[in-house]
């Protein structure tokens, strides 16, 4: 009796499991489902992405913290400085070259970065609802797809802004993913294609990997594990090799490089040239800027071991959030499944708050680069077994590029901090399988998909709403305007003196007056920008891991021939560089430097680079006019002695 009362259960789970198949495939690693027309798909996407942009306007970069080299730096290369020869940079030329280009194109602002950062994003949604596509369901990319939105997009998970698409702390990230997610879709394209058509979809994978090459190593590693990954299992899947798709590949690799070698050799000659093209790759291997504790914390190296039991506990927490709906979805039975997905949402919300609770859910993607290893075995293996589907290389191809982007938080993976963008593929792969995957499994098994996607997406909306909120908390602080007309934008309540140290300079410098030069230490060049001021050297950023790239007796060297005119020293705290303040606990020889050559004309807020400092900024003028300066300054410090300097 019992086995009869399953019989129809279990037809009619292996009846939805065909349904769900993909065409030319017995299974794949997470079969399509059943689902509504296309457009449905875009018009929600649409919404969503509007509703985001709309609700996080103007809130987006940081006041003081990295974003302001993204405008400064583009914006001094309009103006005729050359990359790498009067502008210091350690990254490839090829972000701050496309923002040059928008600048010259739309006009200068933040305006411009704006709607061009946001038209890359909605590219970068398009190429992973594309790919997502080919191993799921469209439902499940779309799901992904909101999720990445909430999660990576628009939003703020930390007390720094900068780590989303709109106003990243640095382009290399995010024009990465989107070079990523490109190569890795033409080498799809290319494993599934034959002739000429294989050798032109691999030519444009080459191209993003050589463009990816100009960005960050770390996107190059990915942009290159996800395309030879693909190309690699399509070629196995066919049992033949393709040498003139190798061929094209490398050629498209090739161009990007060769053409920028070739653009930069007139100003910096053949050696200039080449390492800058490298961009970071030759600083990499000659400091140890890598093994600053900022860097080992980042990858969860500063602890292995604890890293590691943290990444397996919290991924057990990820499976125990699924564990509801998964048990109902095979225990209830027929009759009662609309109650039994109810359950499933409660039974989920409830361990979400449990095990996710506060500031719990930062920890949630901690799996994430264990699951994506999991899921690129899985499907590499169905996808080498013959008369495989496409399906599976693209799957496996998918989770390759998705592992190698978490490579630099590989035992601390997380969202926040640049994890929003070496954590977005990862992120993707892990909602749209658990929607898609998930459910169909137990389908096959005479469970009912619907309960447990019931479940997942209690999960997922959970872990977006937890973004949401988040995001929502630090935009309400944000109440300052900062800026005017197309480089306005809302700050925290450390806009207040930024907005103070502007004002005083525009005064002390007013229109028709020969414009002054300004170095804003160790952090800040937004006010730089803002004030269309240019640092008289080549460096504008005074940071631990700059002081060693560029070296500190350098830069000294450089502000010893070209002293600015302004020097605004800015509140800091880099404890977690493992040194606390500039020119106290790092850059003593330029803080000493600083000490004997400027005094201090005024302050805005608090003391600067001092223990218990909420925030504060400290403008200093050459020794020479110093005295004049004071008596002319209102606010100005009746002793700015070395009390006052950094020490």
């Amino acid at each position: 009796m019992t086995a009869a009362r399953g019989e129809p259960r279990r037809a009619a789970g292996v009846a939805a499991a065909r349904a769900d198949a993909p065409r030319g495939a017995a299974a794949s690693l997470a079969p399509r489902a059943a689902e509504g027309p296309a457009w449905a798909h875009a018009a929600l996407l649409a919404v969503a992405f509007a509703g985001l942009l709309a609700s996080t306007w103007g809130r987006w970069p940081d006041v003081v913290v990295d974003f302001g080299r993204e405008l400064y730096v583009p914006w001094r290369m309009l103006e005729g400085d050359r990359l790498f020869r009067d502008i210091s940079w350690f990254n490839g030329p090829l972000s701050p070259s496309w923002n040059a280009l928008a600048f010259r194109l739309f006009g200068v602002g933040l305006a411009t970065l704006v709607w061009v950062d946001v038209a890359l994003f909605a590219c970068v949604l398009a190429l992973l609802h594309a790919l997502l596509r080919e191993f799921t369901s469209r439902a499940a990319a779309t799901a992904a797809c909101l999720v990445v939105m909430a999660a990576c997009g628009f939003g703020q998970a930390i007390f720094i802004g900068n780590y989303n698409f709109v106003c990243p702390y640095s382009h290399e990230a995010t024009h990465g993913v989107l070079l990523g997610l490109a190569a890795l879709a033409a080498a799809h394209r290319a494993g599934k294609s034959g002739g000429a058509a294989a050798a032109g979809w691999a030519l444009a994978s080459g191209l993003a990997v050589g463009l990816a090459f100009l960005t960050k190593p770390e996107m190059l590693a990915a942009a290159l594990a996800g395309a030879l990954a693909a190309l690699l299992l399509h070629a196995l899947r066919r049992r033949r090799a393709a040498p003139g798709v190798a061929a094209a590949f490398a050629a498209g690799a090739v161009l990007p490089v060769a053409a920028s070698f070739a653009a930069l050799r007139g100003a910096l000659g053949d050696a200039g040239a080449w390492t800058a093209t490298l961009g970071a790759w030759p600083q990499l291997a000659a400091t140890d800027v890598s093994q600053q504790r900022f860097y080992l914390a980042g990858m969860g190296l500063d602890r292995p071991g604890t890293q590691l039991a943290a990444t397996l506990r919290w991924g057990a927490a990820a499976l125990a959030v699924l564990a509801p709906g998964a048990l109902l979805a095979v225990l209830a039975p027929a009759r009662a499944r609309v109650a039994a997905a109810v359950l499933a949402v409660a039974a989920t919300a409830a361990l979400c708050a449990l095990l996710y609770g506060g500031l719990h859910w930062l920890q949630a993607p901690r799996p994430w680069p264990l699951f994506a290893a999991l899921a690129c075995a899985f499907a590499a293996r169905r996808a080498l077994a013959p008369g495989a589907d496409a399906a599976w290389a693209g799957a496996a191809a998918f989770s390759a590029f998705a592992l190698a982007m978490t490579a630099k938080m590989l035992l601390n993976a997380r969202l926040y901090h640049y994890g929003f963008a070496l954590g977005l593929p990862a992120t993707a792969l892990v909602a749209a399988v658990a929607w898609s995957a998930l459910p169909a499994w137990l389908a096959r098994h005479g469970g009912s998909a619907a309960v447990a996607r019931a479940g997942v997406a209690t999960a997922l909306a959970a872990f977006a709403g937890a973004h949401l909120a988040q995001t929502a908390r630090f935009h309400a602080a944000k109440t300052v305007e900062v800026g005017s007309g197309r480089d306005r934008f809302l700050a925290d309540a450390r806009g207040e003196e930024v907005n103070a140290a502007l004002a005083w300079l525009a005064e002390r410098h007013p229109p028709g007056t020969p414009r002054p030069t300004l170095a804003v230490l160790p952090e800040g060049v937004t006010l730089n920008y803002l004030a269309r001021v240019r640092n008289p050297t080549p460096y504008y950023n005074f940071m631990p891991p700059e002081m060693v790239l560029f070296e500190e007796g350098r830069i000294v060297e450089a502000f010893r021939a070209s002293p600015p005119d302004v020097v605004l020293l800015v509140h800091k705290d880099t404890s977690e560089y493992g040194v606390r303040f500039f020119g106290r606990h790092y850059a003593r020889r330029l803080g000493g430097w600083l000490r004997e050559s400027y005094r201090e004309v005024a302050r805005f807020g608090d003391a600067p680079l001092r223990a218990g400092s909420r925030f504060g900024i400290d403008a200093l003028e050459r020794s020479a006019r110093a005295a004049q300066a004071r008596a002319r300054v209102p606010g100005a410090l009746a002793d700015a002695g070395a009390a006052d300097a950094p020490r």
